[in-house]
């Protein structure tokens, strides 16, 4: 018997190993991108460095969120870049004209447009990569519209000051960034919106049958993931202070890698912005320290690819996907 028991262990660790491969490999992979890069250069994780990585990933973890409650619910949005875009320029050519106000209207049409992305998929059955990428396509065009495709540069110091103010030796854009992320983890996990939220990705038909109205929890959704990628567009051009039609322009392939590699599964109900948190370190940290070490945009978006891939091979539930000959 008990040589019995000592054969089965080896079996038991590997399955536990197998089915929390979206816990496990997203910390190993922050220890070793970590690891990797303070050998590299011991400045990495100094006090200016740190400054530096708070800058790069906080206004993208916002984002990021915003894009995880889409993915949880089996959905995509590839809008989230140019509803940043069109946010941060709202806000760049607004703010002289009617201050501070431009920060709930930069929110509203990011919202709105966020009900329109949820109202095509849910009520027209727009497939979402279809609905989002057309809708992206729109915001470019605004956005190229309003700003003309000119560099545009924010005067407005009480603008600036929301995310560059410095709190007990950090700039308060990192206080908005992990606020935003602890609201949007107790979203998920404490509420029935969260509950609601995993019941639509894991199960459609199930969620349908379980007296959830399917089709106002996804516009709900879209809803949020507009609301909080205007929000990062409002911190990003406070906490740049200028920018053009590029903004966001290479974001698209490190926010989808981000969720995915934090261990939210493409086929839905499976991960949360609290793992998202880990796949943001991953990505921007990565991003930082190919760009320490002179690697060019080109291959940056090359391993970001290869990580989301890899990711998305690891999470994805292969018994949800239907097989098309």
């Amino acid at each position: 018997m008990m040589r019995e028991k000592s054969i089965n262990r080896p079996n038991l660790s590997l399955e536990w190993l197998r089915s929390n491969t979206t816990t496990v490999m997203p910390i190993i992979f922050v220890i070793a991108v970590v690891a990797i890069f303070q050998v590299i250069n011991p400045s990495f994780l100094k006090y200016h460095g740190i400054i530096t990585l708070i800058y790069a990933m906080s206004y993208f973890l916002i984002a990021a969120c915003g894009l995880t409650f889409v993915i949880m619910t089996g959905s995509f949005d590839f809008s989230v870049p140019n509803m940043l875009k069109l946010s941060a320029l709202i806000c760049v050519l607004y703010i002289e004209k009617i201050g501070l106000l431009v920060i709930p209207l930069a929110l509203a049409v990011c919202v709105a447009f966020g009900f329109i992305n949820g109202l095509l998929l849910a009520k027209f059955k727009v497939p979402s990569f279809l609905a989002t990428l057309g809708i992206s396509i729109v915001l470019d065009g605004i956005a190229w519209y309003l700003s003309k495709g000119h560099l545009q540069i924010m005067q407005d110091e009480t603008f600036r000051s929301l995310t560059t103010t410095f709190i007990a030796g950090f700039p308060s854009i990192l206080y908005w960034g992990i606020g935003i992320w602890i609201i949007c983890t107790f979203l998920a996990l404490a509420t029935a919106f969260g509950r609601r939220t995993y019941a639509v990705g894991g199960n459609l038909e199930g969620a349908g049958l379980s007296d959830i109205n399917v089709a106002r929890h996804r516009i709900y959704v879209f809803m949020l993931s507009g609301f909080l990628s205007g929000l990062a567009g409002v911190l990003y051009m406070s906490q740049m202070g200028g920018g053009s039609v590029n903004i966001g322009a290479d974001m698209a392939i490190p926010l989808f890698a981000s969720v995915v590699a934090g261990g939210t599964a493409l086929t839905g109900g499976v991960g949360g912005p609290h793992r998202t948190l880990l796949g943001v370190i991953i990505i921007t940290w990565i991003s930082a320290g190919m760009s320490m070490l002179a690697i060019g945009n080109d291959v940056q978006m090359l391993t970001f690819g290869l990580i989301a891939i890899g990711m998305s091979i690891a999470t994805i539930d292969r018994k949800r996907i239907k097989i098309v000959k």
